[in-house]
């Protein structure tokens, strides 16, 4: 089996197949259907759907997939990311608008050469917004938006050398938006569109300050003095406040090396996609 495609089913809590162990599984689609529930009416959790890992002793368990694609977007899934999914073979990864808990897993970074696209936006994922997410060289989309993650933003996310539509707002983020970042919307990436609104940023350095003005960066209801709409000081002082305990974006990091033939195909300009020129984003919007 290499496609399994369940739109707007109707399965029983004795119905649901067993989509385990299926080596040539290339795409799973079981978006706005009632799948998940039965899951869970029979004891079984998320990482049940499809997916599966190879073990040192070439076993077989839950966490990773060799699928290309997997869309679960809309299905009211909850508990966290399988820690393994970073072993997996994804290109596409959107798990839109559920309700999965706990840390984005560090082995992300092992997709560094599949993975194109990853839709987390509307969980409520918590944790330290992971170094490992900038080592996702080949990466265009990535959305995080609308979850509770927390701490600055990695210095590793300057090696985003592909990534086009960035969104972590919505989160519980602080310190400052690293110049470095920003900086991809220049000859060296492709950053068109960068979504930070809604944390508690303290302040901007001169390349993200040019993208504000240009419209491609989004900074509102933060924390950054001098800035209009951001959030009131007594919210600010309070979370400013509180314990931190994520680790500080370091000052300099290696990145991996970056693929000469993506490099190559950077747009001239900044002019951001339509959401349908994405194939993750696209299944939110038919």
């Amino acid at each position: 089996l290499a496609l399994f495609q369940a739109t707007s089913n109707n399965f029983g809590a004795f119905d649901v197949p067993n989509l385990s162990g299926l080596t040539y599984l290339y795409k799973l689609d079981a978006r706005d259907d009632h799948f998940a529930q039965s899951l869970r009416g029979r004891g079984r959790d998320f990482s049940s759907v499809s997916l599966v890992e190879r073990t040192p002793q070439s076993g077989v368990s839950h966490g990773a997939t060799n699928a290309t694609a997997l869309l679960l977007n809309y299905n009211n899934l909850s508990g966290p990311l399988p820690a393994n999914i970073g072993f997996s073979k994804l290109s596409y990864l959107a798990v839109a608008n559920n309700k999965l808990t706990g840390p984005i897993p560090p082995s992300i970074a092992h997709m560094q050469d599949s993975l194109l696209e990853m839709l987390l936006i509307n969980n409520q994922l918590s944790g330290c917004l992971p170094n490992e997410i900038g080592m996702l060289t080949k990466t265009t989309v990535i959305d995080a938006g609308m979850n509770q993650l927390t701490g600055p933003i990695p210095s590793s996310f300057s090696c985003l050398s592909s990534v086009e539509q960035l969104n972590l707002g919505g989160n519980s983020l602080y310190g400052q938006v690293p110049d470095a970042l920003c900086k991809l919307a220049g000859p060296a990436g492709r950053l068109a569109n960068l979504t930070l609104s809604g944390n508690y940023f303290t302040s901007v350095g001169p390349a993200c300050s040019a993208l504000i003005k240009d419209g491609v960066l989004d900074v509102k209801h933060n924390c950054i003095p001098g800035f209009a709409n951001q959030r009131g000081p007594a919210e600010c002082a309070s979370f400013l406040s509180q314990p931190k305990t994520c680790p500080a974006a370091s000052a300099r990091v290696a990145c991996p090396a970056a693929d000469a033939k993506i490099n190559a195909a950077a747009p001239e300009g900044r002019v951001a996609k339509d959401y349908s020129s994405y194939v993750v984003y696209a299944t939110l919007h038919e």
